[in-house]
């Protein structure tokens, strides 16, 4: 019987990649799909290394073969990244390879290989997303072919944006070799003296304001990165003075503090105003010293990740604290944020408000401190309409009834309602609100006397 006849190189390149269109392969899937032998295959995939790649996942020892997928301004499938250490150097974190059908390859320096079903949590993470995303969808789109709107964006867009214009990302991950020259080219700018910053904030607040100020949506806060002189690097949050955000700016800065003051780790803010704007200073905990950086992952792509859930956050403390990602203090913590929330009107508790630091090592760091806590069911809901200023209703929620987490909660609260009714800021809170807050402290002091009698008894 004569044998089939022996195709061309070109026709067996194409015949290997066709194979491959469906996703990864095993070499003896391709060989009977093929009809080829060992030695051609080996030969073949050694002629396609720059469209084809092979890998071994763990715990098998045939290898499977990918075909590397095509991206947006020609950018190529294999990439490096790169990640910041708390000491301000930098090294080489993983190398990453995205696969047609949406896959991503991650190769680790020591070998280990993990395939990802569509991109890794961190570069998900790491994304453009919220208010701050929408300024850099539009500014992308200026240039190159980025679609304007971030709904728009598929995973090749994020790829694309991250490895060519990836800059002060939240974390310490750099993505490819563009993104780190910008951040060498960061560090060495000089910093405004501190005596300007407040000009500085004012004509980035006007110019986001004249751009696109009217397209945040309902309670999403708009804001702007800094690198500041005196305070670091911040994320700083701005809104029209007289408006419902601009009360909630203060707010926002009293709750931090009010936790901080209980023993639950909160980011540091400063309260600033200028003019018609009211700025809310928030420090970057993801931020060492002058250069350092720590590793960050919002709970959500962690749960994502892991457990797939997203549903509260006690129960996703829970979870990690059976899996060992962090301790039983650091559960306290978050159920302490949760009970804190129920107690001034925080109904803005998904799963992007609260995430996870990382280690040097690449291990959990535990909790991060406490940010974007504040009383949202008093934020603006869009078209310019504000809720009424009804007392809070706090729910014992899926906190249960845990005295310490309950009476630590209370205490916080409690002072922050009392702060908020006549502590004297940078920002004015009107004279509604501060009614408000005498009306809201005692809502929760009554809902919360139960739990904290309870931890009286319990400390017996």
């Amino acid at each position: 019987m004569p044998s089939a006849p022996r195709l061309a190189i070109s026709d067996l390149h194409q015949a290997v990649e066709r194979a491959l269109s469906g996703g990864p392969r095993s070499g003896q899937q391709l060989l009977e799909s093929l009809g080829i032998s060992q030695p051609t295959l080996s030969r073949t995939i050694r002629e396609l290394s720059a469209t084809v790649t092979m890998f071994r996942e763990p715990g098998q020892r045939a290898p499977l073969y990918a075909l590397l997928r095509k991206l947006p301004l020609g950018l190529n499938p294999r990439q490096r990244v790169y990640r910041f250490l708390s000491s301000g150097h930098i090294v080489p974190y993983a190398d990453l390879e995205f696969l047609v059908g949406g896959s991503t390859l991650e190769r680790q320096d020591a070998g280990a290989i993990r395939l990802y079903d569509g991109l890794p949590p961190y570069m998900l993470f790491a994304a453009p997303s919220g208010f701050l995303g929408r300024q850099q969808a539009q500014t992308a789109a200026r240039n190159q072919p980025f679609p304007a709107s971030l709904k728009d964006w598929s995973d090749d867009h994020r790829i694309a944006f991250l490895f060519t214009q990836g800059l002060n990302l939240p974390g310490n991950l750099i993505f490819g070799d563009q993104p780190l020259q910008r951040e060498m080219d960061l560090l060495q700018q000089p910093r405004p003296p501190a005596q300007h910053k407040l000009d500085v904030y004012v004509q980035l607040a006007q110019q986001l304001k004249n751009e696109s100020y009217g397209s945040s949506a309902g309670g999403e806060q708009p804001k702007f990165l800094w690198v500041a002189e005196d305070s670091g690097s911040v994320i700083v949050k701005f809104a029209r003075l007289g408006s419902r955000m601009a009360e909630l700016l203060p707010l926002e800065h009293l709750a931090l503090s009010a936790l901080a003051d209980v023993g639950v780790p909160a980011a540091k803010t400063q309260l600033l105003a200028r003019g018609e704007f009211v700025f809310l200073e928030v420090q970057r905990f993801d931020r060492v010293g002058q250069q350092g950086r720590i590793g960050m992952l919002s709970a959500g792509a962690v749960d994502d990740e892991f457990f797939g859930t997203r549903d509260t956050w006690p129960e996703f403390a829970a979870r990690c604290v059976h899996e060992d990602y962090f301790s039983q203090q650091h559960a306290e913590h978050v159920g302490v944020m949760a009970a804190f929330s129920e107690l001034i009107g925080n109904n803005d508790r998904h799963f992007e408000n609260i995430s996870l630091l990382i280690g040097d090592d690449g291990e959990y760091l535990g909790i991060a401190p406490a940010y974007d806590i504040l009383p949202m069911r008093y934020a603006p809901i869009g078209g310019g309409l504000d809720p009424d200023l009804v007392p809070i209703e706090p729910k014992v929620s899926t906190i249960g009834a845990v005295p310490r987490v309950w009476s630590l909660a209370a205490q916080a609260a409690d002072a922050f309602w009392a702060a908020a009714s006549h502590a004297q800021l940078a920002a004015p809170i009107s004279a509604a609100m501060r009614e408000l807050a005498v009306r809201n402290r005692a809502v929760a002091r009554e809902f919360a006397a139960p739990l904290r009698q309870a931890a009286a008894t319990a400390c017996r």
